[in-house]
C-alpha cells in the first residue's frame, strides 16, 4: 500500500520537529546576577563611572567573576506553569560552565552556548510573566578600568607550551611575537602570542608541558576542512582566560617565556 506523498511529507515534517525539540529550563530573576534592559531600563545611559559602581556592588554581592546579560524577545508570556524555578546564579556558577583547570572561576562562554543557550528553551520568571530572551550571554567584570590600568582576573590557571619553531615560531619581523602556521593572515586578522618577559629557571618535571599544535587542531576553533581554518580571534579570546607561558628545553635549564594572546587586523 502506498502512502500519499502529502502524509509522508508531515511524518517527516513531525519527526524532525520531534527531534530538534527542546526541554524548557526557567530562572529566577536576581538583581544583581541578572542584569536586563527589559527589567531595567535605560541601563544604555549610564556612565562608565556610573557602571563601574553597580558592578562592584554587584560583584560584591555574587561573589563571582561575572553576571548574566540577557535581552527579552518583546514578548511576556503568561499562563504557564512552570515545575521548578531556578537559580541561574547557581546553575551557572558550577564547575561545568567554568574554563578547564584546578583554580579559575571564569565562565567558559562556548560550554554555557553548548551546554545551556543552544540546548533548552529558557524563560525568566518575573512575577507572573514570563520573559523568553532572543539574546542571553555571561558578562566577565573583567577587564576594569581603574584610572590608567587596566586590571585583569588575577585567578588563573596556568598552560605550558612547548616552543617548537615549527608550527609555532618567532616573527621575523616582530620580535617578541610568535605566530603559527595557521595564523589566517592579515585580511582576516592574525592570532599570536606577544612576550611579557623571560625567565631561566632549572627543569621541573612536574611542570606539563603541552604541543601547541596538537592543542590547536584539538580545539573548537580549527577546522581543517575550511579556507580559514583557524578562528584567530576566539583562540585569543579563550586564551586570554589563562596565563600563559611558552617554554624553550635545554639540557639543565628550561626557558620560560611569558606570553599573553593578541588578535590584530592590518
Amino acid at each position: 500500500m502506498k502512502l500519499p506523498i502529502i502524509t509522508i511529507i508531515l511524518t517527516i515534517a513531525s519527526i524532525s520537529s520531534y527531534a530538534q525539540a527542546k526541554d524548557t529550563l526557567f530562572f529566577k530573576i536576581d538583581k544583581q546576577y541578572t542584569i536586563s534592559p527589559t527589567i531595567t531600563p535605560n541601563l544604555s545611559n549610564r556612565t562608565y563611572t556610573e557602571y563601574v559602581k553597580v558592578a562592584r556592588q554587584q560583584k560584591l554581592q555574587t561573589k563571582t567573576n561575572g553576571y548574566i546579560y540577557f535581552v527579552g524577545n518583546g514578548h511576556l508570556t503568561k499562563g504557564l506553569k512552570p515545575r521548578k524555578i531556578l537559580s541561574i546564579k547557581e546553575y551557572i556558577e558550577n564547575r561545568k560552565f567554568y574554563c578547564d583547570g584546578n583554580h579559575n572561576k571564569i565562565i567558559d562562554k562556548w560550554k554555557l552556548k553548548d551546554s545551556l543557550t543552544d540546548k533548552f528553551v529558557i524563560f525568566f520568571v518575573n512575577g507572573d510573566e514570563f520573559i523568553q530572551p532572543r539574546h542571553l550571554q555571561y558578562q566577565s567584570y573583567y577587564p576594569i578600568r581603574q584610572d590608567e590600568k587596566i586590571i585583569n582576573n588575577p585567578i588563573k590557571d596556568t598552560l605550558y607550551f612547548k616552543l617548537d619553531n615549527s608550527y609555532l615560531y618567532e616573527s621575523e619581523y616582530y620580535p617578541g611575537e610568535y605566530i603559527t602556521k595557521d595564523s589566517s593572515g592579515s585580511s582576516y586578522g592574525t592570532f599570536f602570542l606577544k612576550k611579557i618577559v623571560t625567565k631561566q629557571e632549572e627543569t621541573d618535571n612536574t611542570i606539563q608541558i603541552s604541543d601547541f599544535e596538537e592543542f590547536v587542531h584539538n580545539s573548537r576553533f580549527y577546522d581543517k576542512s575550511k579556507t580559514q581554518k583557524l578562528q584567530d580571534q576566539n583562540l585569543s579570546d579563550f586564551l586570554s582566560n589563562y596565563v600563559l607561558f611558552l617554554v624553550k628545553n635545554t639540557p639543565t635549564k628550561n626557558e620560560y617565556i611569558k606570553v599573553y594572546p593578541s588578535f590584530a587586523i592590518e
